[in-house]
């Protein structure tokens, strides 16, 4: 008699675990939640590489800049719309883009 209230008893509170665990599980806390969490950080993860990439090429250009003076020379007329003497310039506009109808 023990034996099958023992059984009972380990039946129930096994029982009762498993519950409260599926129940945790499928809770906003659980599964959800850290499957949310695990696509906020892969998105953090592509972002950073995007930024890596960006700093990357910034540092090169910084670095043509400093060793390249007829780039840097480039770089300042075309920003401030600068010439040479004696040089002419022809802008060309570029044209726009329209509705269809």
């Amino acid at each position: 008699m023990r034996r099958i209230v023992r059984n009972l008893a380990l039946l129930g509170v096994f029982s009762l675990v498993t519950f409260s665990v599926a129940a945790y599980l499928r809770s906003p806390a659980g599964i959800p939640a850290a499957l949310e969490k695990r696509d906020k950080v892969r998105s953090m993860e592509d972002e950073n590489q995007r930024l890596r990439e960006d700093l990357e090429n910034h540092k090169e250009f910084i670095q043509k800049l400093d060793t390249d003076q007829s780039f840097r020379e480039r770089k300042v007329r075309e920003i401030y719309n600068l010439q040479k003497r004696n040089e002419q310039t022809i802008i060309v506009p570029t044209p726009a883009t329209t509705a269809p109808h």
